[in-house]
């Protein structure tokens, strides 16, 4: 009962106490989202500041609250992901157009090309070592090239 007496004691603050806990502990804890309900505590905090609520108001307010910033959460994460499932696992396609030159020759059909700091592994017409190549696609891990004009 301390610790009740206490929150009422800080009115308003309490709310803004423990959403910075629940902020510090969505930074201790990784993989655990505790942000919304941070959140949640905070609003509370604010509709504190403009109606003075009883405890058991004080609460349901609350958990209408992280209800509602869950809910809100899941919609933002399932709309953030329908417009990312395009670019999972393309990074490669940044390199379709650019020009590399050959590291090692194209022999049947397969060859390696400089690319940043590593080595690509290339499929194209056979080519000898330092042609410039374009590259016009990708297979798995493997650049498709043809012989830059």
């Amino acid at each position: 009962m301390i610790a009740l007496s206490i929150f009422a004691a800080l009115g308003p603050y309490a709310w803004f106490i423990v959403g910075a806990a629940f902020l510090i502990a969505e930074v201790m804890l990784p993989g655990i989202n505790l942000i919304w309900f941070g959140a949640a505590a905070s609003a509370t905090g604010l509709v504190l500041f403009a109606v003075p609520l009883d405890w058991p108001a004080q609460m349901i307010v609350f958990l209408v609250f992280s209800a509602l910033s869950v809910v809100a959460a899941r919609v933002l994460a399932v709309r953030g992901a329908a417009s990312r499932v395009d670019v999972v696992n393309r990074g490669g396609d940044e390199m379709i157009g650019r020009e590399l030159a050959l590291a090692e020759p194209i022999v049947n059909g397969i060859g390696r090309a400089l690319y940043g700091d590593g080595m690509w592994r290339v499929s194209g017409a056979d080519q000898p070592a330092g042609t410039k190549v374009k590259v016009v696609g990708i297979d798995a891990a493997t650049l498709v090239v043809e012989p830059a004009d």
